[in-house]
């Protein structure tokens, strides 16, 4: 039988804004990035603005990925 009591222990990361807490370092820190950071990203290339790290990754894996322009991701 599955105890959910012993699996809550396992998520030792607790987000210091809302108290929610992750198996993982790097759960929490998207978690940050999505919900509490408001930080501005913008894209290199093109100068366009993201709400969001993961939103930006994806613009340039779809806009300026290397296999398209023959350049490097970043110059």
């Amino acid at each position: 039988m599955f105890n959910f009591h012993k699996f809550s222990l396992l998520k030792k990361n607790t987000c210091n804004y809302c108290g929610k807490n992750f198996r993982s370092l790097e759960g929490l820190m998207h978690h940050f990035q999505i919900t509490h950071d408001n930080k501005i990203y913008e894209c290199k290339k093109c100068n366009m603005k993201f709400e969001g790290m993961e939103v930006m990754r994806d613009h340039i894996r779809r806009n300026h990925s290397y296999k398209k322009s023959g350049n490097a991701l970043f110059d």
